[in-house]
């Protein structure tokens, strides 16, 4: 009786944690404002974004600046960038601003790199 009363204990404990962990809202993404858009790394990311979506989009954009942005550190390992970019929309043409997310690990080699978004706001 004993070790039928533990395991009915044991039981109801584990149902309790499941309940409750899945009641706990998601974690929100914290991302943090870039203090210096014209930082080397964070220029590099913005021409990064531009280049693929234009390798994979078939388009002639023309990376100009980073306008702002935001990191946050990526689930896993690596950084989220969320930046908002302004383009040519061809060369010597007018300008417009996309916003992209990038996710990378920086000092890592190009091809871990990954465009996740890529619209123009």
């Amino acid at each position: 009786m004993r070790t039928s009363s533990s395991l009915l204990v044991a039981v109801a404990l584990v149902f309790a944690v499941v309940v409750v962990a899945e009641t706990l809202p998601a974690a929100e993404a914290t991302y943090r404002p870039i203090g210096n858009t014209s930082n080397l790394v964070v220029q590099q990311v913005g021409r990064f974004s531009v280049l693929v979506y234009d390798l994979s989009h078939r388009k002639s954009l023309v990376f100009v600046s980073v306008v702002s942005g935001e990191t946050e550190a990526a689930v896993g390992g690596g950084t989220n960038y969320r930046l908002v970019i302004l383009a040519e929309t061809t060369p010597g043409g007018s300008k417009a601003k996309f916003q992209c997310v990038v996710w990378g690990v920086p000092g890592s080699r190009a091809n871990t790199w990954k465009l996740l978004s890529f619209k123009a706001i």
